[in-house]
């Protein structure tokens, strides 16, 4: 897990060296405004609509026109997505495999099901 994590976590760096966004606004970025989209694309895609897409993307402008300062807001959104991280520690999980499992197993899981849906 550990592992996993470093990977995901140095992509993600790597990203924000990149784009000149911090590590926490691509994080955001990534997991809040990506993958949904991603995930909506599949299943607009399978029930052969743009709804979802066109209603998120207006969502998505709307977000990003009302949040004053980015950085600010992904800083405090990290902190709260680690503390819900950090609540699956009645599980025995700490905020490593919570991240790898949460953040990574399971989008990947979902992905895998939404195209598989699309192109079956």
């Amino acid at each position: 897990m550990t592992k996993i994590f470093i990977i995901v976590r140095d992509l993600l760096q790597f990203l924000a060296n990149l784009s000149g966004f911090s590590y926490t606004a691509i994080n955001i970025i990534f997991y809040y405004f990506i993958i949904p989209f991603v995930f909506i694309f599949f299943i607009d895609k399978i029930f052969n609509i743009d709804y979802l897409k066109i209603s998120y993307g207006i969502g998505l402008v709307l977000s990003i026109l009302l949040i004053n300062d980015f950085e600010k807001f992904s800083i405090w959104l990290f902190k709260r997505s680690a503390t819900f991280l950090n609540s699956f520690s009645f599980l025995g999980w700490d905020y490593t495999v919570a991240s790898v499992i949460i953040c990574v197993f399971i989008p990947i899981l979902v992905l895998s099901f939404l195209i598989y849906y699309t192109y079956k």
